[in-house]
């Protein structure tokens, strides 16, 4: 069965990037600072620091990539198109949180 549909692009592409949110948590309390938790990370930082609130987001918005890419290599156009879509609404979120 080929699940090429514009619904199933949207969730993926709307939770890839809060994979990407964590994925790059992990290596933030990792690496960058090894001191902190991925809980510090999550509330102190995403939530409490409204400043950092739009660059994380831009950066985990980068894990759609490769889902787009997949659905491209697989050829669900329509996947594709709601991978973009997802991308478009977290573009806007990110616009608000800019000012």
């Amino acid at each position: 069965m080929r699940s090429d549909n514009q619904v199933l692009g949207i969730i993926t592409g709307l939770l890839a990037p809060i994979a990407g949110f964590f994925f790059y948590g992990l290596i933030y309390v990792t690496a960058i600072r090894p001191h902190l938790e991925l809980r510090e990370f999550v509330q102190d930082l995403f939530f409490g620091t409204r400043e950092y609130q739009s660059p994380i987001l831009s950066l985990s918005l980068i894990a759609n990539l490769p889902l787009f890419f997949w659905f491209d290599r697989k050829d669900r156009y329509k996947a594709m198109r709601g991978v973009i879509l997802a991308s478009f609404v977290y573009a806007i979120a990110i616009v608000v949180l800019w000012f």
